[in-house]
Order: structure tokens, then sequence, then C-alpha cells
């Protein structure tokens, strides 16, 4: 896959999300009455009549021998009150930063899934409150790997925009419906946690510190999987143990990874802290039913308050040494003390 770059706030184009389970994302809502100009559409599968509305189809979404082509088709709704020219593409998907999923920036070449899809054109114009029915074909290369592949169909429109700072500048709007196929071949679901490491950072009260454990959670598999995930720190023995409840994870697609962050507060200062964190993984469409996984991490919790006690008196002591053994050696020398 060609290198992800996210799709920053600074860019002239913004992504609209698309639903796992509805069948397209909306650029707006539905355009109300009146003349104001009002730039709406929807692109979802063939056969689903209201996008607004779950349908039958909430994606496409096939499983193909290497070397098979499909053909399916989409609808692209122009809910808007005048004409626009859609650009109609396919793209690859993957997981963001945040573990979402997300899609290559406009101009990105897909060399995934969304290379092997075909539509008769990439330009579109359908009238105001119209729709238009594009037939589309997936053929899976001879040679692809075995699995799940992710990406999706979009319908984009540019249009021009005042800026904060006065600039004009062409934000390109998109949205879309999700596309999965799953090649045959072995499935191969694994999810693993990877690189948990902790720090500590200890406060003046001894019980009040505060600890973070960063860990990855990796589907080093071939098909999409999700589950549950927990975090625990405590003590030596399990002392003085914390826990996070488990928490949903965003599906990940293979190959994708997240990076996760939890932090606990009022963790005493024992010397050494250990982190746990669990995963229990969901079933992955078909493929079979995994074990839990779980990893630890070490991290120092120094008692700083104690050992800044502990100084405080080793000096105290030290000095006090000093002074005995300077009056003692002023009594051998018959120095009478001040």
């Amino acid at each position: 896959m060609c290198p992800r770059r996210r799709l920053l706030a600074a860019t002239t184009t913004l992504l609209l999300a698309l639903g796992a389970s509805a069948p397209t994302a909306w650029s707006q809502e539905q355009p109300a009455a009146g003349t104001e100009e009002v730039h709406s559409w929807a692109l979802a599968p063939a056969g689903s009549t209201d996008p607004g509305e779950a349908g039958n189809r909430p994606n496409l979404s096939y499983e193909l021998e290497p070397g098979a082509e499909v053909s399916d088709a989409v609808t692209l709704f122009n809910y808007s009150n005048i004409q626009l020219t859609f650009a109609v593409y396919p793209t690859d998907a993957f997981n963001n930063e945040d573990g979402q999923f997300d899609l290559l920036a406009t101009g990105e070449e897909p060399e995934d899934l969304g290379s092997w899809i075909t539509l008769p054109q990439g330009n579109v114009t359908v009238p105001p409150q119209s729709q238009a029915t594009m037939p589309i074909s997936v053929r899976v290369p001879a040679t692809a790997r075995p699995g799940d592949h992710a990406g999706a169909i979009l319908a984009s429109s540019s249009a021009a925009s005042t800026a904060p700072d006065g600039k004009v500048i062409t934000l390109d709007r998109r949205t879309g419906t999700r596309v999965y196929v799953r090649v045959a071949g072995p499935l191969e679901p694994e999810l693993a946690i990877e690189n948990v490491s902790a720090n500590y950072s200890p406060s003046l009260n001894p019980l009040g510190g505060t600890a973070k454990v960063l860990y990855r959670i990796q589907n080093r598999g071939n098909v999409r999987l999700s589950g549950a995930h927990s975090v625990s720190i405590a003590g030596p023995l399990g002392l003085f143990e914390q826990h996070v409840d488990a928490e949903e994870l965003t599906e990940l697609l293979p190959g994708e990874g997240v990076t996760l962050e939890a932090t606990f507060d009022d963790v005493p200062a024992s010397a050494v802290a250990f982190a746990k964190v669990r995963l229990d993984p969901a079933s992955g469409g078909g493929a079979e039913e995994l074990a839990s996984v779980s990893r630890r991490g070490m991290v120092l919790a120094p008692p700083i308050t104690l050992l800044l006690l502990a100084l405080a008196t080793w000096l105290a002591l030290r000095a006090r040494r000093a002074y005995r053994r300077h009056q003692r050696e002023d009594r051998a020398l018959g120095v009478q003390p001040t």
C-alpha cells in the first residue's frame, strides 16, 4: 500500500466518514426548502432506495476466488437543488492513528482492493433531486493474498469556500460506500499485543503518583478483527492493583494496528509497578475463535518522598558525626568549647 497520508485540517479535502452499518454517509443533511444553494449527496450500493435508512446492503461485500470477477452497481443520489458533477472512483482503506477506518487521500493511487474495482467513467453529472446508477466490476488478481481486503467507492464534488483568513480555497467533499472482499484461501486470524511500556510520575504524596501505560494492538493475520482490551497496574505481589474495565477495540484491518494509552492516578510509589494488558479477540467473520492474550511491562515507581527523607536523615547523621569528631579533636588539643 502507498504511504498513508492523513487528511489534515490545513488541506482542502474533507473526508466524510463511511458508516459500517448505514448504506452511505451523507455529505450534509437533506436540503430544506428555499432558494439557497444546497449541496447534498450520497452514494450507496444499488438497490438501497433510501441511503438515509438502513437497507439490506450496508456495503458492498463479496467472497471471491483468486482471479474471479463480479459485477454490481452503485447509485449516486443528488439531493442538491442544483446540478452537480461528481468524480466517482475507488480507493483503498486502512486504520488511521486512532484506529478508525480511513481512506487514502484524494489523488493517491490505490494498490490493493481499490485497484481491483473498475467503473465505466470517472465523472458523472446528476441533475438536482435525481439519481444515477453506475455498473461496477471487481476483479481479484490471481496472485491476491487470501483473507480480507477493504476499500471504498467514493463520490467527490469540489466547491469554492472562504477560509477564516479570507482566502478562497477549494473544498473537496467525499462520501461513499465501503467495499469488502474476502479472497478464498487459508484464514489466519491473529491479534497481538506489542510494545507494552509504562512510565511513572511520582509526587510528594507517596500514594499519589501517576502511571501511564502505552501499548499497541496489531492485526498480524489476514482477516478483519475486533475485540475487547483491558489494562491493570499493580505493585509487587499484586499490591495496590488498579484496572481499567474492558473497552471495545475498533475493527482492525489485516496488517493494521493502533497504539493505545491508559492513565492511572493515585498509584503508590512501591519501587516497581507491573502493567498488564489483556486482549480478548472476537471471532473474525467465519474465522476460528481466538484465545485471550496478555502481555506485561514493568516500570520503576520510586518513593521520592521516602528517598528524600532518607537522604535528609543521612545528611543530618553525617553532620552530627562530623560535629562530634571536631569536638573530640578540640578536647585532645585542649581547646575549650565556645
